[in-house]
């Protein structure tokens, strides 16, 4: 086998060897981008057993008044904020109060 032929046929085997590291390394990225979506999926919240279903009686009942259940939620949630900000107020006030 000539130098030049030699030379080729490790040439050739390299080129193999890389194909087969990317590859490798294409697979173990793949494994970890699986692994870290599965993760973030188990850290979502979980409904509590029985939701979905009071969930759409509650929207039954909201609808049948004529109301939007959304528009409902939406205020649920506002009150929920609008308080926690009020006690904070407080909270706050009554921190200061004890400063002076």
């Amino acid at each position: 086998m000539s130098n030049n032929e030699f030379g080729n046929a490790m040439d050739k085997n390299q080129d193999e060897d890389v194909k087969q590291d990317d590859k490798a390394a294409t697979k173990d990225f793949a494994e970890t981008s699986k692994k870290a979506s599965s993760s973030k999926r188990s850290r979502r919240p979980v409904k509590p057993e029985g939701f979905k279903e009071f969930e759409t009686l509650a929207k039954g009942i909201i609808e049948a008044d004529g109301s939007s259940y959304y528009e409902w939620l939406h205020e649920r949630h506002q009150d929920i904020i609008l308080n926690f900000n009020v006690s904070n107020q407080k909270q706050i006030t009554n921190v200061a109060k004890k400063g002076e």
